[in-house]
């Protein structure tokens, strides 16, 4: 929940995240046209062209677009089908959407409400408001709710029960107890984004205040805004579970047979209409209140929205997000299910907020395919800005101390989630024109995308920006508003973790197609490997290891091939992990009997020499493998990921 900020975990490791840290070409990239009136006929001009295109050519379900001044709605629109079975149409005052972690917004409201009531202190060790112990780690700070909102308590990523097809979310609290990550950075100074951290925050408002989390956002934000088709009641309410929008991948897919059950409700359970969603742009843009209801006071949603540690890419506040789109300061935040996309900003010189939410991401090649109304918007109707101007001007090289490989703040590194870590990994370049591209570990090869420089130590692209913070040496690393890309030491680094993990498997698999053949020649041959029935014994024992690695590597490639359904991680994939995590051991200890069978074959001249040459490869792969399996806990103790 960018999901649910980039919502589930393990697609950080593979094509979603990366599209959205690595800059696509061209998508920003057109020519300002002039300045149009902010009329509803001149928005669908703008923006009905983009979604036919994505709806039509990539595959797009349905969406909805919405633009609100403070004085009131300007454009409502729905796109494509809520129900494609029942070619029911997708509308912006009564088809629901799950924004995703745009609900995180909702959440910080609700805890400075309790704040100007005098029942929470932003600043207090958060221990002495929960029935469960949060550890603060020797050298560490205690985690408080100001740390939570800016996501600087430093949790590990978690996903586990993340995403339920139950219908009944289980209880916060005891999923909040059960699920503790460990505290990556525990000194409380790293953006580190963080779902269970919000989570948390709501929690607190449901002890404080006595009420459910669901029910308190209903009676103290929802209802007094006239938001009338929005709650975060898992199920939804009978009156509005029919105005639901079936949750798509693409619209030549059906549905998502269930509803996303989210046990982190304050993080990411929000479903809402459109129009709704811009009352409730309009309530933030006039200082907490909306049609003379006030939901809090002025001072305590500018004090939400005022920048805290700023970098030139923007800044994080009190949960919102600050950030420039078109040149123009813009606040708000992204969501993100398993299906839903959305986004939320507003301008607040200009008055204008908008919000997007599409339901599936379509047959989307690179992220230049993915439409971007805000982004459209802004340039289209808001006054040109100077830094616009000037952004393709700056004539000055992109510094060399930039180019290096990182890895987000955002990640685990206690369980086998480091792995979508290692998979997420990006390689900067700096080229001989001083262009800064950006690549994927994972093939850190041709040109790559990208990374458009704005100004001196800034760098941007359709809907990010990263600002390289040079605080010495090694410590550098690029900033965007929640989280942090930080260098990758050279012992985590993919670009020969990669090569050397796939020379070892091809070992591995070549050896087990080899074996049979192998031993079918020999027979035919009526000769024997050797005539030591020890040497034999190792000889099957080592092949043994070998098939157990194969086993292993298998199955991890298939747990990450079913990740785009987060619903598996749950208790009922426990016992498949614990077996996972007996074979990995048994692996990593198997790569200690590959070393004495290839270190006794070569003493006692055993085999022929490139026999003994193979079975040394096998060593080198099994030990290559073993490290593996124990630095990304693929060998692993944990059930809490």
């Amino acid at each position: 929940m960018n999901s649910l900020h980039v919502t589930g975990f393990l697609r950080l490791a593979f094509s979603i995240v990366f599209a959205w840290m690595v800059f696509a070409t061209g998508a920003d990239a057109a020519v300002r046209q002039t300045q149009l009136e902010l009329t509803a006929a001149n928005i669908a001009s703008v923006v009905d062209p983009l979604m036919a295109e994505w709806i039509g050519k990539h595959q797009g379900p349905g969406a909805v677009v919405v633009v609100v001044t403070r004085d009131g709605p300007v454009f409502a629109k729905g796109y494509g089908f809520s129900d494609i079975g029942a070619k029911k149409p997708f509308t912006a005052d009564a088809t629901l959407v799950r924004p995703g972690s745009i609900s995180k917004l909702f959440t910080g409201i609700a805890v400075m409400q309790l704040v100007d009531a005098g029942r929470l202190d932003l600043d207090r060790d958060v221990n002495g408001y929960i029935d469960f112990a949060i550890p603060t780690p020797q050298g560490g700070v205690p985690v408080t709710l100001r740390r939570l909102l800016t996501h600087r308590a430093g949790f590990e990523e978690h996903a586990k029960g993340l995403f339920s097809r139950n219908r009944e979310p289980e209880p916060l609290g005891r999923w909040l107890a059960k699920n503790l990550p460990q505290r990556l950075f525990p000194n409380g100074d790293v953006e580190a984004y963080s779902n269970y951290g919000i989570a948390l925050a709501g929690y607190i408002v449901e002890r404080v205040s006595g009420e459910p989390y669901a029910s308190y956002i209903q009676r103290h934000i929802l209802d007094p805004l006239g938001m009338s088709h929005s709650t975060f009641q898992q199920p939804l309410p009978d009156d509005l579970e029919p105005l639901m929008a079936k949750g798509y991948r693409r619209s030549d897919k059906p549905p998502l047979p269930f509803f996303e059950t989210i046990a982190a409700a304050p993080a990411g359970a929000l479903s809402a209409t459109g129009e709704d969603m811009g009352r409730f742009i309009r309530a933030l843009m006039n200082g907490g209140e909306l049609d003379g209801v006030r939901i809090l006071p002025k001072v305590l949603l500018d004090q939400m929205m005022a920048p805290g540690n700023a970098t030139s890419a923007g800044y994080l506040g009190l949960v919102f997000l600050g950030t420039k789109i078109a040149g123009h300061d813009s606040i708000g935040h992204d969501g993100e299910t398993m299906t839903f996309f959305s986004e939320l900003r507003f301008f607040p010189e200009q008055g204008v907020g908008i919000f997007v939410s599409r339901d599936g991401i379509g047959e989307i090649k690179n992220s230049s395919e993915m439409p971007r109304p805000v982004a459209a918007i802004a340039r289209r109707f808001l006054p040109r800005a100077t830094e616009w101007e000037d952004a393709g001007a700056a004539s000055f090289p992109s510094a060399e101390r930039v180019a290096g490989i990182y890895q987000t703040s955002r990640r685990s590194e206690s369980s086998f989630v480091r792995l979508s870590a290692l998979l997420a990994q990006i390689v900067v370049k700096v080229d001989g024109d001083g262009h800064v591209r950006a690549l994927s570990a994972i093939w850190p090869f041709g040109n790559g995308a990208p990374w458009k420089r704005v100004q001196r130590d800034l760098y941007e692209g359709p809907g990010a920006r990263f600002a390289f913070v040079d605080d010495g040496g090694s410590n550098s690393y690029l900033a965007t508003p929640a989280f942090r890309l930080q260098r990758v030491p050279w012992s985590l680094d993919l670009r020969w973790i990669a090569p050397a993990l796939v020379a070892s498997t091809a070992v591995v698999l070549l050896t087990l197609l080899g074996w049979p053949v192998a031993a079918l020649w020999r027979y035919r041959r009526k000769r024997r490997w050797s005539e030591g029935r020890g040497d034999q014994s190792n000889f099957l024992a080592v092949r043994l290891v070998v098939l157990v690695d194969a086993a292993v590597i298998g199955a991890t490639a298939v747990l990450f091939a079913m990740s785009s359904d987060f619903t598996i991680f749950n208790d009922g994939l426990d016992p498949w992990l614990l077996a996972l995590y007996a074979f990995a051991w048994l692996g990593v200890f198997g790569a200690v009997l590959t070393l004495a069978a290839a270190a006794r074959f070569w003493r006692h001249g055993i085999g022929s020499r490139w026999s003994r040459i193979h079975h040394t490869l096998i060593a080198a792969s099994s030990v290559m493998i073993a490290w593996f399996f124990l630095t990304f806990h693929i060998a692993g103790t944990t059930l809490s990921y």
